[in-house]
């Protein structure tokens, strides 16, 4: 979470209509995603019911994306650390775990999108090697559940000597060398 609030600090007040790796998205989309991702987990964590429906990223990262994002992570953090929230079963599309299993994945998506919010906005980002290494195995499993319903592009090729920050990236449909 960091990682991303830092490259969404640094983002210039005139990058926010800028396209992202996302097809489709402008940098203020992947601003809005990454940010209602985040209330997700504070309503899973808080066990109130999902929306049927994704909100309009633009709308949950509003006028201001960095004080929208950080509102919503210091709510998140609040209902994270209540007693037995982390052992609270998450259903999921594909079955359920713990709130404990379901966030050590989810580094993966901030990873991702951290990079993708960097390229929109012209920023040079390196992600967290640690966590790269730790995504990589997860991204490995998710992707073709991902590529199968649609939400991931195709795999991009890479060289065989290729680092993990661009093995991830590319597992997901992002050219690191873009």
């Amino acid at each position: 979470m960091d990682g991303f609030e830092a490259v969404l600090a640094a983002t210039p007040a005139g990058r926010w209509l800028s396209p992202s790796p996302c097809e489709g998205w402008a940098a203020i989309d992947v601003a809005g995603h990454v940010t209602a991702g985040l209330l997700v987990v504070e309503m899973r964590a808080a066990g109130r019911p999902l929306p049927q429906d994704d909100p309009d990223w633009r709308d949950v990262a509003g006028a201001e994306p960095l004080a929208s994002w950080r509102a919503v992570r210091a709510r998140m953090m609040a209902e994270l650390v209540r007693p037995g929230v982390l052992d609270r079963w998450v259903p999921l599309a594909f079955g359920g775990m713990t709130m404990r299993e379901w966030l050590e994945q989810y580094p993966l998506e901030l990873l991702v999108h951290t990079w993708d919010l960097a390229r929109a906005t012209g920023q040079a980002v390196t992600l967290d090697a640690g966590l790269v290494r730790s995504a990589l195995e997860t991204a490995e499993r998710m992707a073709p559940r991902g590529r199968a319903a649609g939400s991931i592009g195709p795999e991009v090729a890479v060289a065989p000597d290729a680092g993990d920050q661009a093995r991830l990236l590319a597992l997901f449909g992002r050219d690191p060398a873009a």
